[in-house]
């Protein structure tokens, strides 16, 4: 029986990922270059683009580290490949662990067992997730200029209208998470608590200091990882 764990470290797939990222890498670069060009054309100063280029490395540090963390939790699941091509490109770590999660439990399998587990679970994991995931940049393709516009025009009015549509997808999104963190298990609904308290920690310090606003999310993120650590060990 081929197992998960022999698609998962094929030198294929990791060819295959590191064609991938060669060509996202590549991309960047032209688009840095062109951004670079059309502000000289602009007449911005060179140490002011250096200014932003600096200001956007180091505002995406504390983030990264989160998203690090994320890869390590997956690749215990999924092995370093495929979390690293999913979190590095177009991947979000909650979208990725929910949609692993949800069809290896599907199939009847633990997330934990998927490497030991017959190649076709693995196979089955990486086209969910694939799938599921594109539906984001298709609709941004085919519906976010119309959607970008009508906010902007919304908000920009004496109407109220703008901030209604704005906090109705905040609610949207509170509706679908928050009863997957509530009610699957203790050790989650305490993970979940500890990041809503971190947020609102650093959200108030925030207030004095706005630099903070950039790294709330992933402090949070951090910090409540961290916990979920000790409540599996206390509630296992």
């Amino acid at each position: 029986m081929i197992t998960g764990s022999v698609i998962a470290n094929s030198p294929l797939l990791y060819g295959m990922i590191a064609i991938g990222l060669a060509i996202v890498v590549v991309y960047a670069i032209m688009s840095v270059s062109k951004a670079t060009k059309k502000c000289k054309e602009a007449g911005i100063t060179s140490d002011t683009i250096k200014s932003v280029v600096k200001g956007t490395i180091l505002s995406s540090i504390v983030p990264s580290l989160a998203i690090l963390l994320g890869f390590v939790t997956l690749s215990v699941s999924l092995g370093a490949a495929w979390p690293w091509w999913r979190l590095s490109v177009i991947g979000a770590l909650s979208y990725e662990t929910m949609a692993a999660t949800y069809t290896a439990d599907g199939i009847g399998v633990a997330l934990a067992d998927i490497l030991s587990s017959d190649a076709t679970v693995f196979g089955a994991v990486m086209i969910v997730m694939s799938i599921g995931v594109c539906t984001g940049p298709i609709m941004v393709a085919l519906f976010a200029k119309k959607y970008s516009m009508g906010v902007m025009k919304a908000k920009n009015s004496k109407s109220e209208w703008g901030e209604i549509m704005s906090g109705c997808f905040f609610m949207t999104m509170f509706a679908v998470y928050l009863p997957i963190m509530l009610l699957t298990d203790l050790p989650t609904t305490l993970t979940m608590v500890v990041s809503l308290g971190v947020s609102i920690i650093c959200g108030t310090i925030a207030k004095k200091h706005k630099w903070l606003n950039d790294f709330i999310m992933a402090i949070a993120m951090i910090v409540a990882m961290a916990s979920s650590v000790l409540w599996v060990q206390l509630f296992k």
